[in-house]
């Protein structure tokens, strides 16, 4: 491992109280919700234009869109 890996490791080791144990976990269980969220709520628009983008493609060469 190198010195910046080492030293992660390091901090991921630490001990900790259980204050501080609960806090990282209420944050990465909070991330985790709102990226998850972010996902569910842009995905059909992402989806919807990814669509539209190949359809336009076909269209384009001259495909049916069956």
């Amino acid at each position: 491992m190198n010195g910046w890996m080492w030293r992660s490791y390091r901090w991921l080791r630490r001990p900790r109280s259980r204050g501080q144990a609960a806090a990282e976990f209420t944050l990465l269980l909070m991330a985790l919700m709102f990226g998850t969220l972010a996902i569910t709520t842009f995905a059909p628009d992402m989806f919807a234009a990814l669509t539209i983008y190949v359809r336009g493609y076909y269209c384009v060469l001259g495909y049916p869109f069956g």
